[in-house]
Order: structure tokens, then sequence, then C-alpha cells
């Protein structure tokens, strides 16, 4: 009888094991952490440019840093470098490494992209050399799902806020309300 009560309590408390890890992974899938708070505002009457934009970054050593930008075109792009842990480290918790890198003017069609004039300025220092070895080499390492480049855009809107977002598996970008800046 000690036997069966000893098992049966070992079989909870792995089952109470299981699903909080299960929990807590799946809360690693869902989340996402603000990155930068991304205001848009109409250029001056005589420059050469169409409209600014201005960065608040919310994480790390340039938390609070604001930073305007001259841009062109039509839609204003944020981008950077995305590191997603094996599966089996997302299960255990580990949350996928970023880094913004670019923000960029984009044009609406490839026509005017390739005739009108841009603007692209790097974040953080840009791209570095561990960025590009990991490129290149880090799916082949074993704890090590993917890395790649990723990027959102949305139109440019004078007086519009947006809030940059990294999730588990990329940048994202939503309206922010007023209230929320």
């Amino acid at each position: 009888m000690k036997t069966l009560l000893r098992l049966t309590a070992v079989l909870a408390v792995v089952a109470c094991l299981a699903i909080w890890a299960s929990v807590r992974s799946f809360r690693v899938f869902l989340e996402e952490d603000l990155v930068a708070v991304v205001q848009c505002e109409a250029a001056p009457d005589g420059v050469s440019y169409r409209f600014l934009i201005e960065v608040t970054q919310q994480e790390g050593p340039v938390a609070g840093r604001r930073e305007r930008f001259p841009m062109s075109g039509d839609q204003w792009s944020a981008g950077g470098e995305i590191l997603k842990w094996a599966p089996w480290l997302t299960f255990l918790g580990a949350k996928s490494c970023h880094k913004l890198t670019r923000l960029s003017s984009r044009y609406e069609t490839a026509k005017e992209e390739m005739s009108q004039p841009r603007f692209a300025y790097d974040l953080n220092g840009g791209s570095t050399p561990l960025w590009r070895w990991l490129r290149r080499w880090g799916a082949r390492l074993p704890f090590v799902d993917a890395v790649y480049g990723n990027s959102v855009y949305v139109p440019a809107r004078p007086g519009g806020c947006w809030g940059l977002y990294v999730t588990h598996s990329g940048y994202g970008v939503r309206p922010l309300r007023r209230s929320a800046r």
C-alpha cells in the first residue's frame, strides 16, 4: 500500500511539473516586449523629405533615448536580427534574442522604390560581426533553431504613434492610443 501511495505522489509531482513547464513555455510563445515607441510627424515646408520619424527605444542600455529621422516615401520600416532558440530551450522558457538595427523609408510600389529617394539609418550600431556570424553559422548550433533578419512596415501617418514589439518569431507593430504613450 505504501508503495502505491509513493508512486501516486511521484506521479502527481511529475504531472504538476509538466503542467507548470507547459504553461511557462506557452507564455513564451504569447509574450511580446515593447522595443520602441515610434511617432510620425509631417515634414516642414521646403525640405527634401516627406515626414519625420521619432524613435524612443524602450529597452537595454539605450532605453529612453529619442532619435529623429527624416524620411521619404509612403511608409516607414523597422527591423533587425532575430535568434530563435531550439524548441527544447523554448519549452524551458528561453525567449528569442533580438537586436533592432535599422529604420528606413519605404514606398508602396517596387517601381517607386527603384526610382525615388530612400532613407535608411542604422540603429544601435547596426548589425555586428557577432550577428553576421550567427546568421551564417547559428542554425548549425544544437541550441539554435534559426537566425534571421526581420522587419515590419506601416503607412506613415503624421500624428500617428505605434508600438514596435518583439515576439517569439520576430517584430510586430501596432498603433498606440495617445494615452499609452
